[in-house]
């Protein structure tokens, strides 16, 4: 049977005596989802229901989960009936699932009863599995990363670890929510009894983040996350709020008891309660979770899960699909001073593409005897003129970049001769019945509205600090100088928003080349459908 894009699988958990059958049971079911598994355990309350004990049983399968599945796969603990065994032990029913995703496929591990009356979004129709673990697996062992599950399984002595709370608070960026996420996440639902209070940072906050201009919008991200807690446990009040600084709502939030963290934000837990001291308001218990390994981390990346390493994969891929499939098939190429982007057109070239330089082209705009030319003389003067009647850029540029009125009259001008010059050019491939690729190399291309004429656009980026660095090495200036002309320019952010396709340089060059052919192989497939 083909995979499904959503199914749920009942866990019998009691049945499950060993870490390596549940291992099993858990992996069985990723091969028969392609995106996204809810989980839903059954056989709760167990004998020792602490919400330490829990909270393992969570942490370990969001392990099996991260180390076995494909990168990005979506696993969601239902956190429902572990909260009510806790809360309320003497009563035990199973909850329905409200699940934002209409559920394809129920996997089960027995036949004993059907749980499609507990579904609430599912396909009409819709079918069990039992997983049978010996007939599934046979020599499959070495997939199951079981022989150590993680540093989540080993906390240190907390007083937070099996107490509850009326009121708990977390923070975090949450960008490309992974298993890293979902298990802070659980850690404070499974240890709060009212509301869950969360902050997502935004602002300066995110800007001296790796690869920053990748992270989702803030309202994008607290939608995702709203999401995901209204499928896990929708019973609680949550309040998820875009935050600025460190603090946030502990800042001044007097009912809040209980603080979650990663190891990793600890120092960050101990400010916070100083500053709470420092106002009066009483000190927050503190609970930490450790990192999860990350399983599929590449050369460069770091050994845990973290968000910036999803965002260094995303670099080379599309992140948003083409705009249309024409023949020739037009990439825009922009980027900012001394992003890579020359040499990335360079690599695009190799590959087969027909490069169409609009730098070039806007040299040939200014020549004598174009209609563009006649604009400028008549607007400017001729005391922009050289010795051979033709325009001196250096005489121009003073009456431009002093003059933002002119600066744009110029770009008027200019940027619809060049654009009628690269139109020219795909027109004579037409006629020469190229049907391959043409990259429009434009530094300009989105500031001019040329991404208009492009089934997609490629933007070469690196971070400003970098920038600044590449262009006082090369054209021997300030540091003030080569400030003045990043930020003169589109910022990354800006042109992101547009990309199909990110490329960083920042990295070697080999690295670059990886992301260029990556892309290259996409657009190919695609061309070839």
């Amino acid at each position: 049977m083909a995979p499904v894009n959503t199914g749920i699988l009942f866990l019998q958990f009691s049945s499950l005596v060993t870490p390596h059958a549940l291992s099993k049971i858990v992996l069985s079911a990723l091969q028969r989802v392609d995106k996204l598994l809810y989980i839903k355990v059954k056989g709760l309350p167990l004998s020792e229901a602490k919400v330490s004990t829990y909270n393992r049983i969570v942490n370990q399968l969001y392990n099996i989960s991260s180390r076995n599945a494909v990168d990005r796969f979506d696993t969601r603990i239902v956190l429902t009936d572990f909260r009510d065994s806790l809360i309320s032990p003497s009563v035990c029913v199973i909850n329905k699932l409200h699940a934002s995703h209409t559920i394809e496929t129920i996997l089960t591990t027995s036949l004993e009863s059907s749980y499609t009356e507990f579904l609430e979004n599912k396909r009409d129709g819709i079918r069990s599995e039992v997983l049978h673990i010996d007939s599934d697996f046979k020599d499959n062992d070495h997939h199951l990363g079981i022989e150590h599950q993680g540093k989540t399984q080993n906390h240190p002595p907390n007083s937070a670890e099996d107490s509850i709370y009326d009121h708990v608070v977390i923070g975090g960026t949450f960008d490309n929510l992974h298993s890293g996420h979902k298990m802070l996440i659980s850690a404070a639902i499974l240890r709060c009894k009212k509301s869950l209070t969360i902050g997502v940072t935004d602002g300066i906050m995110i800007k001296t983040k790796k690869l920053w201009e990748l992270i989702e919008p803030c309202q994008t991200r607290i939608k995702k996350l709203q999401e995901f807690l209204m499928d896990v446990e929708p019973r609680l009040q949550y309040k998820v709020v875009p935050i600025t600084d460190l603090y946030g709502p502990t800042a001044d939030d007097p009912a809040l008891q209980l603080l979650v963290v990663s190891e990793e934000t600890q120092k960050g837990g101990m400010k916070i309660n100083q500053l709470r001291q420092e106002k009066g308001l009483s000190k927050l218990d503190i609970y930490s979770i450790s990192v999860i390994d990350d399983n599929h981390a590449g050369a460069g990346e770091e050994n845990k899960i973290s968000s910036s390493s999803f965002r260094k994969r995303l670099l080379g891929t599309h992140i948003k699909p083409p705009k249309f499939k024409n023949k020739p098939y037009v990439i825009g190429l922009t980027g900012g001073i001394a992003s890579g982007k020359t040499t990335i057109s360079k690599r695009l070239k190799d590959l087969g593409a027909h490069i169409i330089s609009c730098d070039h082209l806007g040299h040939l705009a200014y020549k004598s005897g174009t209609e563009c030319y006649r604009q400028m003389v008549d607007y400017f003067g001729v005391g922009i003129l050289n010795e051979e009647n033709e325009i001196d850029r250096k005489k121009l540029g003073p009456l431009v970049f002093s003059n933002k009125d002119h600066l744009e009259s110029l770009n008027n001008m200019v940027w619809p001769e060049i654009r009628r010059l690269y139109n020219k050019e795909i027109n004579e491939l037409k006629k020469q019945n190229f049907e391959g690729v043409i990259v429009l190399d434009a530094a300009i291309l989105l500031e001019a509205g040329w991404q208009e004429d492009c089934a997609e656009v490629w933007v070469a980026t690196i971070p400003k600090d970098e920038a600044v660095k590449r262009i006082v090495e090369r054209d021997h200036i300030t540091v003030e100088q080569a400030t003045r002309r990043v930020e003169s320019q589109l910022s990354n952010s800006d042109r992101v928003a547009s990309a199909n396709v990110v490329i960083s340089s920042i990295w070697e060059p080999e690295v670059t080349a990886t992301q260029v052919l990556k892309a290259w192989q996409y657009v190919q497939e695609f061309l070839a459908k």
